[in-house]
């Protein structure tokens, strides 16, 4: 019941007008967790983009240093065949961590972001660390036999293409490096900007 001064179309009113006022607050509260929950997600995946577009560069500056062909000999290595293999090689182990590094970011990239072809880019940069490896690897046991047939002779050529890098025009194998770290850069930069939603 009402009160008896208050006519009952003032109290359905004043109900009406809380109803409507709670309402709206509901809605505005949503609309502001939605919002919040939004910009969350953006910032996550600023974030993640970020992290992978750094840590390509670091494995490209990691894998010139790795292939860079001038490197010195110290006077009492200079008849060890293998020194310069297992110097590369002791490189490769240095940077064991960035390319650890580099697979983690690349996983939250495909759980946050999910973009198939920065995905497949990444997937190049531990192809040619390993192949890397695996030319260094060859080449060492190529020093240490006594002949190597023409073919074997062409395979080392081949091999040392690999393992040597100037990054020049004729480098083809250090182009594919720089151009997965270049589709990494263009396709998440924008993300890591928050210009892409």
């Amino acid at each position: 019941m009402s009160d008896p001064t208050i006519p009952d179309w003032i109290n359905a009113g004043a109900a009406a007008v809380g109803a409507f006022v709670l309402l709206f607050g509901l809605l505005g509260a949503n609309f502001k967790f939605n919002e919040s929950q939004r910009t969350a997600r953006q910032t996550r995946r600023s974030h993640v983009a970020e992290e992978l577009i750094a840590l390509s560069f670091n494995v490209d500056d990691a894998l010139k240093e790795i292939r860079n062909p001038l490197s010195s000999i110290p006077k009492d290595k200079v008849d060890d065949k293998t020194y310069t293999y297992e110097k590369r090689y002791s490189v490769i182990v240095k940077y064991n961590d960035l390319f650890k590094r580099l697979r983690n970011a690349q996983i939250r990239v495909r759980a946050v972001i999910g973009d198939a072809a920065v995905d497949a880019a990444v997937e190049k940069l531990f192809k040619a660390r390993n192949e890397v490896v695996i030319a260094i690897e060859i080449l060492a046991d190529y020093e240490r036999e006594d002949s190597l047939n023409s073919e074997d002779k062409s395979h080392r050529i081949e091999l040392r293409r690999k393992m040597y890098g100037s990054y020049s025009e004729r480098d083809e194998f250090g182009k594919t490096i720089t151009s997965a770290v270049s589709l990494i850069e263009k396709n998440l930069s924008p993300i890591a900007r928050l210009e892409q939603k």
